[in-house]
């Protein structure tokens, strides 16, 4: 079995840590998403279409956390399959 390079772990770590930042990146719009439509509510008088506007910034925010989420765990599967094909090859 070939030692692997430093360049070729260093590589994973970045794609690794690459997916995290869009997992966290998909979390902070929703938060963003989240606030406005809080904003919104406050403001709005029940009656205005402020209100409308803030329940689909709601549902716009849980559809983000749950794109994001699913990317994740589809990215995190794909490169843990990488890294056990390329263990194997090696």
């Amino acid at each position: 079995m070939k030692k692997r390079s430093i360049q070729n772990e260093l590589s994973e770590e970045r794609t690794v840590l690459s997916n995290e930042r869009t997992l966290l990146s998909y979390i902070q719009t929703s938060l963003a998403t989240f606030a406005f439509a809080f904003f919104l509510f406050k403001f709005a008088d029940g009656t205005s279409n402020y209100s409308y506007i803030g329940a689909l910034s709601i549902i716009l925010g849980i559809i983000f956390i749950t794109i994001g989420l699913i990317q994740y765990k589809r990215r995190k599967a794909l490169i843990k399959k990488f890294r056990n094909h390329i263990i194997e090859i090696e």
